[in-house]
């Protein structure tokens, strides 16, 4: 009997031992994932007397992490013309400064090395510059024309990004979301046109805009810079926290003359590239790319700045 209480006693102590580690476990992960006030007031200090306001809101220690796709070029300018015209190339060009692909159909398009592109349903050149004059007549549309064009470029330029789609499912068995956004919808002298913009997984593709033309429920002509995904491998990687980011920031800006604020700090994505994968160099060889997660901090003057969510490094500003 005696024994059958000390066995109970011990069983009681024993669970309120793990209880207890249990609260203890909890509160490490919790701190470790979250800054104390007292951080999240020297940093507002700090940019403060640096002449650069935040809300405390906007610093966050949690520990988050985000999917770097990595991306192989090999073919990139062949994959996505042959998928946007849904024809074969005629006659191939390579110019200084990219491609030029005629297309059987009649299409043309033009990729350049920056991922800028330009596409002729006609076959005619479109401007290096096309500027709109956005004066009348140009007429906003509908909500529900502005939902019909919006799916018209929707589906085109996605169009583009079909072996990606194939593929990306087998990176680590991973559903990734792409989506196509109609930034603006308006229509001028009879043409329609719209300003596209895309995410991956909820995040915005930094300086990745587009704007398609449309007559007859048709995309005749786009132009832009358009990160057309191609096959896939994808990894997750944890990221830096906001802390460490305004106080790179602040290095970059030094003290702000005038006193600037900061209006955001959000993620995003952002191209990089990886140089020669093949290990061979040459005109053959491999250049890859990814989409590496940043963190974009925009100012109340419009200006903004991009780093490099992975290690906090600064990116480029704008």
């Amino acid at each position: 009997m005696q024994i059958r209480r000390v066995l109970a006693v011990l069983a009681v102590l024993l669970a309120l031992s793990c209880l207890v580690l249990g609260m203890i476990l909890a509160e490490m992960r919790r701190e470790g994932s979250t800054l104390p006030d007292s951080a999240v007031r020297d940093i507002v200090a700090s940019l403060e007397e640096a002449g650069i306001t935040a809300d405390p809101s906007l610093v966050s220690g949690k520990r988050e992490t985000a999917t770097v796709y990595v991306m192989d070029s090999d073919d990139y300018a062949l994959t996505v013309a042959s998928l946007l015209a849904g024809s074969a190339p005629e006659k191939t060009y390579a110019v200084p400064d990219g491609t030029i692909f005629l297309m059987e159909n009649g299409a043309r398009l033009d990729f350049g090395e920056d991922f800028s592109f330009r596409y002729s349903r006609s076959g005619e050149r479109v401007d290096d510059f096309r500027v709109f004059d956005l004066t009348p007549p140009v007429v906003m549309l509908s909500e529900e024309r502005q939902a019909a064009v919006a799916g018209i470029v929707s589906a085109f330029l996605d169009a583009g990004s079909g072996a990606f789609s194939e593929a990306a499912g087998g990176a680590g068995g991973k559903t990734v979301d792409v989506r196509c956004l109609t930034d603006a919808v308006w229509e001028n002298n009879g043409t329609q046109y719209a300003l596209c913009s895309r995410t991956v997984d909820g995040m915005r593709i930094a300086a990745n805009r587009v704007i398609c033309a449309i007559r007859d429920d048709v995309v005749t002509e786009a132009w832009g810079t358009w990160y057309f995904l191609t096959a896939a491998e994808a990894y997750s990687a944890p990221l830096t926290d906001t802390l460490n980011i305004l106080f790179n920031m602040k290095k970059e800006i030094g003290t702000a003359d005038p006193p600037v604020t900061v209006e955001s700090v959000t993620l995003c994505y952002s191209l990089y590239f990886l140089g020669d994968r093949s290990g061979h160099g040459g005109r053959d060889s491999r250049e890859g790319f990814c989409l590496i997660p940043c963190w974009q901090v925009v100012m109340d003057t419009g200006s903004s700045y991009l780093f490099n969510a992975l290690d906090g490094t600064f990116y480029t500003n704008n």
